[in-house]
C-alpha cells in the first residue's frame, strides 16, 4: 500500500507526517492486527482479515510483512491486480523477501505473465535465506510445464525434490509429467516415492493405479485403487477409483 503523505504547512515550512517512523506502540499494535488478520484469513473470513490488515498498514505503512499479508488476502479474494500491487510493495521495501517474490510469481503466472513469473521464482529460489526454496522450484516446474518445456519442467521438479525429499507435491507433478509422455515405469516409481512420504495422498494412489495398469500390473493397480477409497472422501476421486476397481474385477473373473 502506498505510504500516505500528509503535508502540514507551518509558517514557511512543511512537515511530511506520512514519512514519520511509527512509534514502538504503533508498531506493536500493527503487528497484533496483522496477526489477527492472518488468523481471519486462515478461517476464510476475508472481510475481517482485510479490515485488520488495512488497519495494520495504516499504523505501520513501511512494514513489508503487512504488504505480504495484504497480498495474500487479495489473492484469496481473487483480486490478482491488488495482490500483485501489495507483493510488489513488499519486495520494494525488502528486496530479499523471498516469500514475497514467490507469491508475486504465482500471481503473475495466473495473469499469464510467465516470463515475469519465472524471474520472481528464480529470485526466491536463489535466496540462500529462503527456508522453503523447494516451493520456488516447484512453481518453476509448473510454469515450464504450462509452456510445454518438459525438459525444464522435469529439471525444476527434480531440483525441488533434491531440496526437500519429503515434498509430496513435487513427486506427484513429476510423475504426471512422466505419465503424459508415456514413461510409465518412471511415473510409477515416482508415485511410489510420493506415497512413501505421504501415505494418504489419494490422487497419487489413483495415478499409481493407472500407471500400474499401463505396465500390466493389474493386482498392484487394484490395490492402489482400493487405497484411494481408504484415504479419500472426495466423491470424484472415489468414483474414478470405484469404476476402475469394478472394471478390473470383471476382467479377472
Amino acid at each position: 500500500m502506498k505510504t500516505w503523505k500528509l503535508m502540514v504547512v507551518l509558517g514557511a515550512g512543511a512537515v511530511l507526517l506520512g514519512c514519520a517512523t511509527p512509534s514502538p506502540e504503533k508498531r506493536k499494535e500493527a503487528s497484533a492486527r496483522m496477526q489477527m488478520g492472518l488468523t481471519y484469513l486462515e478461517q476464510r473470513n476475508v472481510p475481517a482479515a482485510m479490515r485488520e490488515l488495512t488497519a495494520a498498514s495504516e499504523l505501520d505503512p513501511e512494514n513489508p510483512e503487512i504488504d505480504m499479508s495484504l497480498g495474500l488476502a487479495y489473492q484469496t479474494r481473487g483480486d490478482l491486480g491488488m495482490a500483485e500491487k501489495h507483493f510488489r510493495n513488499a519486495v520494494r521495501k525488502k528486496p530479499d523477501y523471498a516469500e514475497a517474490h514467490n507469491n508475486l510469481g504465482i500471481v503473475l503466472s495466473h495473469l499469464g505473465r510467465g516470463d515475469e513469473a519465472i524471474r520472481e521464482f528464480e529470485a526466491a529460489g536463489s535466496n540462500v535465506l529462503y527456508p522453503t526454496p523447494e516451493m520456488a522450484y516447484y512453481n518453476l516446474g509448473e510454469e515450464y510445464r504450462r509452456r510445454k518445456d518438459f525438459r525444464k519442467a522435469e529439471e525444476m521438479y527434480r531440483r525441488s525434490i533434491a531440496l526437500n525429499d519429503r515434498y509430496a507435491d513435487a513427486y506427484f507433478r513429476l510423475a504426471l509429467l512422466y505419465g503424459d509422455r508415456g514413461k510409465w515405469a518412471e511415473a510409477a516409481g515416482t508415485l511410489e516415492a510420493c506415497i512413501a512420504v505421504a501415505p494418504t495422498y489419494a490422487p497419487a494412489w489413483l495415478d499409481l493405479g493407472r500407471a500400474y495398469l499401463s505396465l500390466g500390473r493389474s493386482k498392484d493397480a487394484l490395490n492402489a485403487f482400493r487405497n484411494v477409497l481408504a484415504n479419500s472422501a472426495d466423491p470424484a476421486l472415489r468414483k474414478q477409483a470405484t469404476d476402475s476397481i469394478n472394471a478390473l474385477e470383471q476382467g479377472m473373473r
